[in-house]
């Protein structure tokens, strides 16, 4: 056999080898890489609530409640005598009661009674996924039939929701009509949008790992995001009461994701444009204002 031919047939069968183990390498390192990262942001978030709940209100009292799916949600609970009028704080993404625990206060200061909650993976509520709203919707249901059983009426109570808290009430209220006056602040209206543009920096890997990430989300921890859209649910609100807060500078749920709510709602949608306000700001860049408008908002659409 000449060897001047078998050698360069060699070296191309080595080159074609080595070509093709490069390639199943980074697919394999693609694959492994977008199943770790997508755990990494889906996991739960539990952590000690770091507030005294007496601030809101010295009679203030533990909460919990079971969600249809087996999980204990917990928060506190301060009513209010005269009032038979409720008001729920939900929370965002990574966050807890505590970050409601203040405008929870002055709500209650206001006469309304209060209740804040850590919704299921977060602050003291059972472990569990993130699942950026979907699931999330089943912490609300459980919270509204509790407070049906304490005999608050669908128009006595009001809801406020942060981020995704927001996002998630108006799903949950698209279907559940129980849900009447609702006031969201800095919630996204189109998540699959939102994660084109968050999710690299969210991960701190290039764009092009996005599509892998957020199918290792859906395939090995049933995270589905491409139906999270607020932004066509507020379509089927009809003409229950709504206002939206939003920071003009905020870097999480860009202003134009409000914008697009506020169009789909029409002249229904009241409207907070905060210039210089970053994502769920507005409350701490002037408190009394807030709570002016939130509890203004509440007291002409709640029962009395």
């Amino acid at each position: 056999m000449d060897s001047t031919v078998s050698w360069p047939r060699r070296i191309g069968r080595m080159i074609r080898k080595v070509v093709l183990f490069a390639v199943v390498l980074c697919v394999v390192g693609y694959v492994v890489l977008s199943i770790v990262i997508a755990h990494i942001l889906t996991r739960p978030n539990n952590r000690p609530n770091g507030f005294d709940p007496k601030q809101i209100s010295p009679a203030i009292t533990r909460w919990s409640t079971t969600t249809a799916d087996g999980l204990t949600i917990r928060g506190w609970y301060a009513p209010t005598p005269a009032s038979r009028r409720l008001i729920v704080l939900v929370h965002g993404l990574g966050g807890s009661l505590d970050e409601m625990s203040e405008i929870g206060r002055d709500l209650h200061a206001r006469g309304f009674g209060v209740l804040v909650f850590d919704l299921r993976g977060h602050g003291q509520s059972d472990p569990s996924r993130l699942y950026l709203g979907s699931r999330e919707r089943g912490d609300v249901r459980a919270v509204l039939e509790w407070a049906t059983k304490q005999g608050f009426t669908p128009d006595r109570i009001g809801w406020l929701g942060h981020s995704m808290g927001g996002a998630t009430l108006i799903m949950e209220g698209e279907r559940n009509p129980q849900i009447q006056a609702l006031v969201i602040d800095s919630a996204y209206g189109n998540l699959p949008k939102l994660l084109d543009r968050q999710l690299s920096d969210s991960s701190g890997l290039p764009r092009w790992f996005n599509p892998g990430i957020l199918l290792a989300a859906r395939l090995f921890f049933g995270v589905r995001t491409d139906n999270l859209m607020p932004v066509q649910s507020i379509r089927n609100w009809g003409d229950r009461p709504l206002f939206l807060i939003h920071g003009e500078r905020d870097s999480i749920v860009p202003i134009g994701q409000a914008h697009e709510i506020i169009a789909t709602a029409g002249p229904k949608c009241e409207t907070m444009i905060l210039p210089d306000v970053e994502h769920v700001g507005a409350y701490h860049a002037d408190p009394q204002r807030y709570i002016d408008a939130v509890g203004g908002f509440f007291d002409r659409n709640l029962a009395r």
